[in-house]
């Protein structure tokens, strides 16, 4: 992937008085290639405290019916400045490459909860379908609840854990996509002892933005979480590359099933 386009991280996640300025940097080169893509285009946004929530939407080339629709979730917590690199360069990476994203419909969300100069942020697993206040959580619902989704992919970096983990509500995505999707990240990050977590509905993860069953049972969401003792540019590529894998597993699976 061409870091050139980037700020550097060196080998640890910048400090958070920095994530603002830093976020805004790896989303420019976005704004840019957006305004001459036949492929990327700005989205839907909503202002928060001074700054705005972009999102972004990439149309892969057109071969069956229907796209497959995802959104794709990074810097859902302030100080996860890897989370929205990687979605920056995954989107620059399938606009050089749209054939990877061929069906697919793409909406992606960098930078999903910035900091905040007035308030503190809300935390994305706890305040969804609930009635928060928060302009941003209210977006993020309306664009949960009409975007008609397939499945929600968010990343996350710097996680408190001991090697690179995906968490999937689907246990056939994570039978027949994942487990071959890890061929890529664990050459750069290790792998966690359960790299591949079924998660299930509970009480407590009722009111998680991931949480999609409520709106339409037969939809995934996944988390892709790398752990913080590896270096910075490698979670952010094991992020990136983990993606392009699932679209390509997933639209496989998607064929054979309508095949059944």
């Amino acid at each position: 992937m061409d870091t050139a386009l980037y700020p550097s991280v060196g080998g640890k996640a910048p400090l958070l008085k920095h994530y603002t300025d830093l976020a805004s940097q790896s989303i420019e080169p976005l704004d840019t290639l957006a305004a001459k893509s036949p492929n990327l285009a700005k989205w839907r946004s909503v202002a928060v405290d001074g700054q705005i929530v972009p999102s972004y939407v990439l149309i892969g080339p057109r071969i069956g019916g229907v796209p497959i629709r995802l959104g794709l979730f990074g810097g859902i917590r302030s100080f996860d400045f890897l989370s929205t690199v990687s979605i920056a360069k995954l989107l620059v990476e399938l606009d050089l490459a749209p054939i990877i994203a061929q069906d697919f419909a793409l909406f992606a969300y960098p930078l999903a909860n910035p900091s905040r100069a007035l308030r503190a942020e809300p935390d994305f697993d706890t305040s969804f379908w609930k009635g928060s206040s928060d302009p941003v959580i209210r977006f993020f619902e309306q664009e949960l609840a009409m975007g008609e989704f397939d499945g929600l992919i968010a990343v996350r970096g710097d996680e408190p854990i001991t090697g690179f983990q995906i968490q999937i509500s689907s246990g056939i995505i994570g039978r027949e996509v994942l487990w071959r999707a890890l061929e890529l990240p664990q050459k750069v990050v290790p792998l966690a002892d359960e790299p591949i977590q079924i998660l299930r509905q509970t009480e407590d993860t009722k009111h998680s933005f991931s949480n999609l069953g409520h709106l339409c049972p037969s939809r995934f969401s996944l988390v892709i979480r790398t752990p913080k003792n590896a270096p910075a540019e490698n979670q952010i590529s094991a992020m990136a590359f983990t993606i392009i894998q699932i679209l390509l597993y997933y639209r496989s699976l998607v064929r054979e099933v309508d095949r059944i």
